[in-house]
């Protein structure tokens, strides 16, 4: 059984922090008193995305359809401690395999639809999955081909060949949904459930980030880590018993898992999934299912507040509060839909690693407090600054200083990366976030984020490894050297271009580059989406690139 470290869990439990109960305890007590209510609901598109029925399943309904996905998954010979790994948006499916692999005590371990064969081959060569479960088609085109290819890829490099189930009919894979449709007799998965015994302190995902390094990381977390996240967020998003909660969060980091699925199992309320982002049918959801929480990136809020023709065919009424993150918040905007639509926007600033600050209606009343800064104190966090040169923990305002955590939210490290998580804590046990910020001269009770000490691009919300990048684009033919940074994006936040220096006489465009990445099979979401020549790449005087200074080439929006 992979736990977390037997210390922490000892320590945990006596404070009362951390129990018994796994993610799937939560859902059976909700369905035991709300069985006749609405528990889950597709997206209405999902036909459309999948080809499959939308689904939208009460309590009672949601309980059977999750035990007869565990029986089908046992009787394919999935059990406690096999890892799934999971590729698929946000339907019923995927939160059905989170809650059968919870009570199963299997591992699920996701990532974003857009991974192709390139981030497939490295994450199975490191994850060795028991299974891959995915679907068969997504936008009317087949879905498994690149898994396959992934696989034929790595085959000789794995231990085992991991087994192939999809939702939905697929020549490739074995049909989850013909199997689910075939369960009979629960029996064997009681018998099951009697036999083995599954601890809340077993590692229950195995998400996943791109480091600065480039090799994708994965960070394993327990259930009583998830739930101690759950409940810091569902407290600080102020979340009402039996709310009505949209995900437009892709349900592979703390955002979705962290910030809206525990905060429904805590709740007992009714989850409305989408995916991928449609503002359309996303603001028609808001309506027709009296949504009363949901998250938006700050750029799609400023958006909306900018266009008055777009606001003139906005409902939000049923909106209580909205939460954003993965960028800074602009005052204004929060100012904004207090004002207008008397709805609360909870920053939040959060890592898988775990992270997990909010600034909401708990913390202050102030629209530029709740823009910038996060609170010190914190319910399961124990936080500092550290300078970045003499080590020293910052007292003093104004004074920029990495952020480091410690607590019963925070993981224990990467996955089969035992030097990296060495580097990633410090030796009295706080995690290196490589984030920067200072102790507020406003009020010195609070944090003010001031940037990131490692370089990341972080487009839409989703991390890019500039060196991934690098390594890629400098192996074009025509290329000395090269280094991508990010440019600001009014929708994503940023997006990437990248700098090459060509070698003589020779010439390149972004077409071109694009088309050349595009054969390393990578995500399409990496891709650059500039391209400036240069002379030379800046680099210090050891070598390294200096990034910033190709950032500040491209100060203005786009």
């Amino acid at each position: 059984m992979i736990t977390t470290a037997s210390a922490d869990i000892t320590r945990y439990r006596e404070q009362g922090i951390w129990g018994d109960r796994k993610l799937h305890d939560l859902l059976h007590n909700t369905a035991i008193s709300k069985s006749d209510q609405i528990a889950l609901v597709d997206p209405p598109n999902k036909e459309e995305l999948t080809g499959m029925t939308p689904l939208r399943l009460r309590y009672a309904e949601l309980i059977v359809e999750v035990d007869k996905l565990a029986l089908s998954m046992l009787k394919n010979g999935i059990g406690k401690d096999d890892i799934l790994l999971v590729q698929m948006p946000n339907i019923v499916e995927l939160v059905l395999v989170y809650l059968a692999a919870s009570k199963l005590g299997a591992i699920v371990s996701p990532i974003p639809m857009q991974y192709q064969e390139y981030e497939l081959q490295r994450i199975l060569k490191v994850l060795e999955p028991k299974a891959l479960i995915t679907i068969s088609q997504f936008k009317q085109q087949d879905f498994t081909a690149h898994i396959v290819d992934a696989l034929k890829s790595v085959a000789a490099q794995l231990k085992s060949s991991p087994e192939l189930f999809t939702f939905g009919d697929s020549e490739k894979g074995t049909n989850l949904t013909a199997l689910m449709q075939q369960a009979d007799s629960f029996e064997p998965l009681q018998a099951y459930l009697e036999r083995i015994e599954i601890s809340a302190d077993q590692v229950f995902t195995i998400c996943w980030t791109s480091g600065t390094e480039g090799d994708p990381k994965g960070i394993p977390r327990s259930h009583n880590q998830w739930l101690t996240v759950g409940l810091a967020t569902y407290e600080g998003n102020q979340i009402e018993d039996g709310e009505a909660l949209l995900n437009p969060f892709p349900f592979i980091n703390m955002a979705s898992i962290g910030g809206l699925f525990l905060s429904w199992l805590y709740s007992g309320g009714k989850l409305v999934l989408h995916h991928p982002l449609d503002l359309p049918i996303f603001l028609h959801q808001i309506v027709s299912e009296n949504i009363s929480y949901t998250l938006a990136p700050p750029a799609l809020l400023n958006n909306i507040l900018k266009n008055e023709a777009l606001l003139a065919q906005c409902d939000f009424s049923g909106i209580r509060a909205i939460g954003s993150g993965s960028a800074p918040l602009d005052t204004w905007m929060v100012e904004g839909f207090k004002q207008r639509f008397g709805i609360e926007i909870v920053n939040h600033f959060g890592s898988n690693e775990g992270v997990c600050l909010l600034c909401g209606p708990n913390e202050t009343t102030s629209s530029e407090k709740r823009a910038q800064l996060f609170p010190k104190a914190h319910k399961f966090l124990l936080t500092r600054l550290v300078d970045q040169g003499s080590g020293e923990i910052i007292e003093q305002p104004g004074i920029q200083g990495e952020l480091q955590i410690k607590g019963p939210s925070v993981f224990d490290g990467y996955y089969g990366a035992d030097e990296l998580t060495q580097a990633a804590f410090t030796p009295d046990g706080y995690y290196r976030t490589g984030d920067l910020f200072e102790i507020s001269q406003y009020d010195q009770a609070f944090y003010h984020f001031r940037g990131r000490c490692k370089d990341l691009i972080i487009r839409g919300g989703v991390n890019i490894s500039p060196a991934e990048l690098d390594t890629l684009i400098s192996a074009h033919q025509h290329i000395s050297e090269a280094a991508v940074a990010p440019y600001p994006c009014d929708i994503m936040g940023e997006r990437v271009a990248a700098f090459i220096v060509p070698l003589p006489g020779k010439q390149l465009t972004l077409e071109e580059l694009v088309s050349f990445l595009k054969q390393s099979k990578i995500a399409h979401f990496k891709l650059p989406e500039k391209l400036i020549t240069l002379e030379a790449i800046p680099r210090n005087p050891l070598g390294k690139v200096e990034r910033h200074k190709l950032a500040d080439s491209l100060k203005q929006p786009q």
